[in-house]
């Protein structure tokens, strides 16, 4: 059975990567200006908060002071001898500035009063004889009840009846002696409500804003894009056309240098032989980075080609491990098969094949001497499906920690220095990821407890 993989795994990986970055953008750019936004309503809010409350108490200061001015007078002596007129006189006359006031002597008796309505005088007396009506300031605002059958203007019936007034308080003297204390109070409940409202409007109207701000983001998001995903497709399309143009003149100068080995007049000088094995070992990296930058470009293009047969990976995979043989003993690392005598399974062998030798000799490529390398595989039940589970683990230094997100990024290599000692161009575990991408499963890689790494893959089967 052999079909065509028309959206391959590159596609995919390219895409999400698009996708990935496109979304951070995104979160970043609407983050940035819903902060702003919900900066600039705050600042608002409190601008216009701290304008009208301050325009509050300075009127009720103001009638405070006016009206303290007026008991330093001789309405005191008036209100000793019980005469409260206090009402008639312009400072005490209830208004939208004053819905009450209450006078009191130094040991709290009554000298005066006047109420908007009725019940408010005996609300501040009971303040005043609880100390609640004092403050550092001077100033506080208290709920008071409403008299009966006086709905506030404003308040809903089914509301309850309280209503919010901003109170002050006075002490005044008579000839230099503390005589008496005076409270004044008006009623803010309208202000309160409005700030209320004003909140509502204005958390509303930040809510639009930022979801303004997310389509304008993305839109922003997406066109930052556009000259990152040219650019990226230049790249694809230069890799692509420089991969073909070096294959045939490499294949050409490799079959020279072949052609050169079994001249005998080679081998005669050790140092012509010398340079001849050093031609033919650079010209092969080369034919391998070529077909890798192939295999990536047919991968780019959505042209890889599936085969699933069925067939026994066992012995497979027992002919895989033995080829690497000789690249293990050269640095006495020892190979491990784990895997059931008999392992059926319906898959494209070659990718397969190619699969685990990107992987083995990663790992060996990346152990110590005298390390060992397990190879392990098995058929296992997910989601009502047969997968097959592979792992490769080596006894190697491991990966850091930061990296293990990004090593099947193309060209990327965490140790730089060692990656270079060990040869490679950064591109195996991409094209790893890539065949696994294809072949329908998933790969990931993880640190050993006791040291060294492991890779596992999961595959439909």
């Amino acid at each position: 059975m052999k079909f065509n993989v028309f959206r391959s795994g590159a596609s995919r990986s390219g895409n999400d990567l698009f996708a990935r970055t496109q979304k951070r953008l995104t979160w970043r750019y609407s983050a940035v200006m819903s902060v702003f936004l919900l900066l600039s309503f705050l600042i608002i809010y409190l601008l216009l908060h701290l304008l009208i409350w301050n325009n509050q108490k300075e009127r009720l200061n103001s009638l405070l002071d006016a009206e303290v001015k007026q008991l330093q007078g001789p309405m005191f002596d008036e209100l000793l001898q019980g005469k409260d007129h206090g009402p008639g006189n312009q400072e005490f006359t209830l208004s939208a500035d004053q819905s009450f006031y209450v006078i009191l002597n130094t040991e709290g008796g009554l000298l005066g009063s006047g109420e908007i309505q009725p019940g408010l005088k005996e609300q501040v007396l009971k303040l005043a004889d609880s100390g609640a009506a004092k403050t550092a300031e001077g100033l506080a605002v208290v709920e008071l009840e409403q008299g009966p059958g006086l709905l506030h203007k404003g308040n809903d019936p089914k509301d309850s009846p309280q209503a919010a007034y901003l109170l002050g308080s006075r002490v005044f003297e008579r000839k230099g002696q503390p005589a008496g204390i005076l409270y004044a109070g008006k009623d803010v409940t309208f202000q309160q409500q409005l700030f209320r409202w004003l909140l509502g409007v204005l958390a509303a109207i930040a809510a639009a804003f930022i979801l303004l701000a997310a389509v304008f983001s993305r839109v922003m998001s997406r066109q930052a894009m556009v000259p990152v995903r040219e650019a990226y497709d230049r790249q694809k399309h230069f890799a692509a056309d420089a991969s073909h143009e070096l294959r045939t003149p490499l294949s050409v100068m490799l079959s020279s240098i072949e052609t050169l080995k079994l001249e005998d007049s080679i081998n005669e000088q050790a140092f012509t032989r010398h340079v001849v094995d050093g031609m033919y070992s650079e010209v092969q990296r080369m034919t391998a980075l070529t077909r890798d930058l192939l295999l990536l470009a047919r991968s780019d293009a959505g042209l890889l080609e599936q085969v699933l047969r069925r067939f026994d990976l066992a012995p497979v995979l027992a002919l895989t491990l033995s080829g690497l043989g000789v690249l293990a003993e050269a640095k006495q690392i020892r190979l491990t098969l784990e895997a059931p005598a008999e392992l059926p399974v319906k898959q494209d062998q070659e990718k397969l094949v190619q699969l685990m030798v990107i992987l083995l000799e990663n790992a060996i490529k990346f152990t110590p001497a005298g390390g060992r390398v397990i190879l392990r595989a098995a058929l296992i039940q997910k989601n009502s499906s047969t997968w097959l589970a592979l792992e490769v683990q080596d006894t190697g230094v491991g990966i850091p920690a930061e990296d293990l997100s990004r090593i099947f990024e193309r060209f990327y290599r965490p140790d730089q220095s060692r990656s270079r000692e060990a040869g490679g161009h950064g591109l195996g575990l991409a094209i790893a990821k890539e065949l696994v991408d294809t072949l329908g499963g998933s790969i990931r890689a993880e640190n050993c407890p006791g040291g060294g790494s492991v890779f596992r893959v999961e595959l439909r089967s």
